[in-house]
């Protein structure tokens, strides 16, 4: 969270100072067995999110200058997952 709030400050995207404290206090309450849609699909052997959401996430912090190493660990990561069904082009250099 703290990585993305640093992007879309640096790209001057208004948010508040007290988002991402509020996101995870939402997340928090959410069940701990609960999936994300990107889970489920790269499981199911879908096309999923992963370049929307982590992938956006790792292009436009390269653009800025901002580091997002939990992002570009996660991105890897997945993108290894998701390219094994062969259903997924990698946006990210």
């Amino acid at each position: 969270m703290q990585e993305a709030f640093a992007v879309a400050r640096s790209r001057e995207v208004a948010l508040a100072d007290t988002i991402v404290a509020e996101t995870m206090t939402f997340i928090d309450s959410l069940a701990a067995d609960g999936t994300t849609s990107l889970q489920r699909d790269i499981v199911d052997g879908k096309p999923s999110e992963l370049e929307y959401w982590n992938g956006a996430v790792v292009r436009l912090a390269r653009e800025q200058g901002v580091t997002a190493p939990t992002h570009e660990f996660i991105y890897h990561a997945l993108l290894q997952a998701e390219s094994a069904t062969n259903r997924s082009i990698s946006y990210v250099g």
